[in-house]
């Protein structure tokens, strides 16, 4: 089932006509949040940073679409979906309502919720490390609109066909610098001791939330953490590259061209995370 502003409707029903503003122009935002056991893990930060985005594109947000009323309707969703018991992943869109071309006729928002049980629980590390390569063909720039997760995703389209046509897991992404910016799907964070490094958001990349609560925690747990840009060449020198994002938590990277890593870090961090999140 999917909630289009407050309406509960089967998937297969028809939802939007031609003049959907986020089919023509790409004019949405959204998040992808992890449920588990009953919660809307970082509730509150998807909340921040999707209304933060809509601000930044300068939506006008109603005064009842608020922190409370929108776990309420995803609740609400997951419940009509028969998922309320099971591990799911929702996603969120935010989008300007239908009319005009590029210039809007309205700023006013509408809401889709989009629900789907997660077959793959983030319980465990993956076994297996994953094996990543650059994508060349296609840049990110390095704006803030870059930082926002929204209706053109083309960059990771490509990227992750050139990871399926590659037999990768993932690709890199890099910005018009030439420095890494994230993968297809997630943010990216290299490894050498207990130092930790993962590219700012200046490059370009998703403000993770996952990423989020490494860097706030990483002295807590024993870490040093740095956001700096990075070079692809550095991927050679670090004893470990891993990848977060919210709904698989993290994943250790096994290698990259040549080189191979350990996942000890990856693994500590896991259930450290892990700790965090069950508490």
């Amino acid at each position: 089932m999917i909630n289009l502003n407050g309406s509960i409707s089967p998937k297969t029903k028809a939802l939007f006509y031609s003049g959907n503003r986020a089919f023509l122009y790409g004019d949405q935002i959204f998040e992808t949040i992890h449920f588990y056991n009953g919660k809307l893990l970082f509730w509150e930060d998807h909340y921040f940073r999707i209304m933060g985005g809509a601000c930044m594109l300068r939506m006008e947000i109603p005064q009842h679409l608020n922190i409370e009323f929108l776990e309420n309707e995803i609740i609400k969703t997951l419940k009509a979906s028969n998922l309320f018991e099971y591990t799911s992943r929702v996603r969120l869109s935010l989008y300007r309502s239908d009319g005009g071309f590029y210039l809007p006729t309205s700023r006013s928002l509408e809401y889709l919720i989009e629900v789907d049980e997660l077959i793959e629980k983030p319980l465990s590390l993956n076994n297996s490390g994953l094996v990543i390569d650059v994508f060349h063909d296609h840049y990110k720039p390095n704006q803030t609109i870059s930082n926002l997760k929204g209706g053109n995703s083309l960059v990771s389209v490509l990227s992750s066909i050139f990871a399926d046509e590659n037999d990768l897991d993932e690709a890199i992404i890099l910005n018009l610098e030439s420095n890494i910016c994230e993968t297809t799907a997630s943010n990216i964070f290299i490894a050498t001791d207990k130092h930790l490094v993962t590219p700012p958001i200046s490059s370009g990349c998703v403000n993770g939330i996952i990423r989020k609560q490494i860097i706030e925690n990483a002295s807590l747990w024993g870490y040093t953490i740095e956001e700096k840009n990075i070079k692809s060449f550095e991927l050679i020198k670090a004893d470990e590259v891993f990848l977060t994002n919210s709904i698989k938590w993290i994943q250790w990277v096994g290698s990259y061209k040549k080189r191979s890593y350990t996942n000890h870090i990856s693994a500590d961090l896991f259930k450290k995370l892990q700790m965090l999140i069950l508490d």
